[in-house]
Formats: structure tokens, sequence, C-alpha cells
């Protein structure tokens, strides 16, 4: 009798344990999930009223959102891989500020108008290094548009969960620009590398 007591009491400890983990992993989705709500809304905002903003208006508003919803000196870092290691401290700020600058302007330029579109959050689930997938859908109305993927990778930093990559149709973001940056750094190095940004960062603006 005391033999099964014990045993009873050793499930029920795991099973309390198991729970623990359950709602601490639930914990992380739900942080999860807002951080990429917050981007979404504040994209919808500035697309429903992309007319009224203008480019300039888009870019402001959009601006402290993206910088708290992306780790971007985390993915700048990722995205030099084995470059940034040649770097010294003031030309990792430099690329730190201008690739984050054309982040901005990336999504002030792309969400440059509205037609109905939302956003849908399909599934959350963990990711290797305690990370986070949370998969979304942007719902496009147009029948001669397709739906996108959006899958969006966030860790905790600083007690935060930040989106670190963003796999649209199922095609890596960071991946691409790892490719990209390590091409010109390898065949043009670091100053070419930051006046190309600088130079996309102008285009963006004139396009939108």
């Amino acid at each position: 009798m005391q033999f099964a007591t014990r045993a009873l009491l050793r499930t029920v400890a795991a099973g309390l344990i198991g729970l623990g983990a359950v709602l601490s992993s639930t914990a992380q989705n739900a942080d999860a999930i807002a951080t990429v709500d917050r981007l979404h809304g504040a994209l919808l905002d500035i697309m429903q009223n992309a007319r009224t903003l203008g480019y300039a208006g888009r870019r402001d508003r959009i601006a402290p959102v993206v910088r708290e919803t992306f780790d971007l000196p985390f993915i700048a870092r990722f995205a030099l891989g084995r470059y940034w290691s040649e770097l010294d401290f003031e030309e990792r700020e430099t690329f730190v500020n201008v690739f984050s600058r054309w982040t901005v302007a990336h999504y002030a330029a792309r969400f440059n108008g509205y037609s109905g579109e939302k956003f849908e959050v399909v599934s959350v689930e963990p990711s290797r290094r305690e990370r986070e997938l949370v998969r979304t859908v942007l719902d496009v109305p147009n029948e001669s548009a397709a739906d996108v993927t959006l899958d969006y990778l966030l860790h905790e930093t600083d007690g935060k969960w930040r989106i670190i990559n963003v796999i649209a149709n199922g095609v890596s973001d960071l991946s691409l620009k790892r490719a990209d940056y390590g091409a010109v750094m390898k065949t043009q190095g670091f100053k070419n590398l930051v006046e190309r940004l600088e130079g996309q960062v102008l285009e963006l603006a004139d396009g939108g």
C-alpha cells in the first residue's frame, strides 16, 4: 500500500511538471503571437491609410514597430555571416544602422495600398534553440492574386519575443540576405555593401 502511494505521488509530480512545461510553452506562444500581431496591425494601418500618409508618413509610423518587433542587430549580424567578425565596432554600428533603415524603408514602400487584405495566424509551434515559429497567411481577396504564407521565426531577448526571420511562401528572407550580402562582401567589400543599401533606401523612398 505504501509502495502504491509513493508511485501515485511520483505520477502526480511528473504530471505537474509536464503541465508546467505546457503552460510555459503556451505563455511563450502567446507572447510570440502578440509580437506578430503587433507587426500585422501596424502594417494594416499603413496599408489602409497609405494614400493619406504617403511614403514618409508610412515610414515614420511603421519604424518604431519594426524596431521593436524585429531583433534587427541579430538579423544584421547573422546576414553578414563570417564577415561580421572582420568588422570593427564602428563598422558594425554603421551596418546595423543602415540595415535597420533599409528594413523600415522596405515595409513602408511595399505596403503602400489596401484592397481588403487581412492577416491570419494559422499555427504556432516551438522550433530549435528555444525559438517559436508563428505561421500566418496574408489573405488577398483579389481572385487574380494568390494568398501569401508568412512564417515568422522568433527568439526571446531582453524578456521580449522578437522576429529574426520571415519565410514568405517557403523562402527564407534571412537566407537570401546572407547569400546576397556575402557575395557583395566577398567581391566588393564592406564600403560598397553599405553604399548599396543606402542607395536602395533612397530608391525605396522614390518609389514610395
